[in-house]
């Protein structure tokens, strides 16, 4: 048995706290927990008043082999003073923010911002572990969706891309064939800008731009048949039904007529446009962003 520990065991048999001992020789309390502890020792002087408050010699104070034996009696009066000397000698460093309990160097879990005991500040760490984890599934799920976005619009880009230049080299094959089939003698260079023309026409029709645009106000351009001032009897009913019909006629001539200047102005725009359409569709299909079709 260690010094420090028979000065523990003599101290219980007595009946006293460390504050009560160190009171009596006009030390502090923190002192004698050292010496039960072995961090420290007492000096010759501070042993001989050990052993006259003990009732014991110096000798069986020192000797290691001498063990203290409390009486059955005093086990519950030892505990007791166990647990005051602790109240006693070890002061709170604050009470805890989240539960209110008090807060010593054994359940110290923070002192910075706010004092917190272990358990609340396992439990803080723990909420935050699971925030932090909560937002970066979020996160990851936000970036996720993006790129499913993305590569969807990337594909429907493709795929009318695919589709407008299957189309566009179909009418384009045409042209080469009614230009092969009217012409008396070929021109090379004539059927290349043809067929460069009817492509650019043809594929810029699928696509939100100066052609489409054209064409479509062309086609909408209609004629505005005038009123029409009838008799209630069989020739005013033939009449009528004779100006509807050739009002209808009228308007699908001039329909036809502004089609086909819209289909000639679009021609013309075509080769220009072109370029720009598929330098717009190239940097949609890079940002991943849903091209305008029709």
């Amino acid at each position: 048995m260690t010094l420090g520990q028979k000065l523990s065991a003599y101290r219980k048999v007595a009946g006293m706290t460390q504050q009560q001992l160190g009171e009596l020789l006009n030390i502090s309390a923190q002192a004698v927990s050292k010496w039960e502890n072995d961090q420290a020792e007492p000096d010759l002087a501070t042993v001989r008043a050990l052993a006259d408050i003990y009732k014991i010699s110096v000798d069986t104070l020192l000797n290691a082999e001498d063990v203290p034996v409390a009486p059955a009696d005093e086990g519950a009066h030892a505990e007791e003073n166990e647990r005051i000397e602790k109240s006693e000698t070890v002061l709170p460093i604050g009470y805890c923010k989240n539960c209110g309990i008090a807060v010593g160097e054994e359940n110290l879990g923070a002192d910075t911002p706010v004092i917190l005991c272990k358990k609340c500040h396992e439990a803080e760490k723990l909420a935050k572990a699971r925030e932090t984890v909560a937002k970066q599934r979020a996160i990851e799920e936000r970036q996720r969706q993006e790129q499913a976005v993305i590569a969807e619009n990337r594909h429907k880009c493709k795929k009318r891309f695919i589709l407008s230049t299957v189309i566009a080299a179909i009418a384009a094959v045409l042209f080469l064939c009614i230009y092969i089939g009217v012409s008396e003698e070929f021109n090379f260079f004539v059927a290349l800008i043809g067929i460069y023309v009817v492509f650019a026409f043809a594929s810029c029709l699928f696509y939100d731009c100066l052609v489409q645009e054209v064409v479509v106000n062309w086609f909408e351009k209609s004629f505005q048949a005038p009123g029409l001032i009838i008799t209630l009897d069989m020739d005013g009913c033939l009449f009528y039904l004779g100006m509807k019909l050739i009002f209808w006629v009228i308007g699908l001539i001039f329909g036809l007529v502004a089609g086909t200047i819209g289909v000639l102005i679009g021609l013309v725009c075509a080769p220009f446009n072109y370029p720009f359409v598929m330098r717009q569709l190239r940097r949609d299909y890079k940002e991943g962003v849903e091209c305008d079709l029709l």
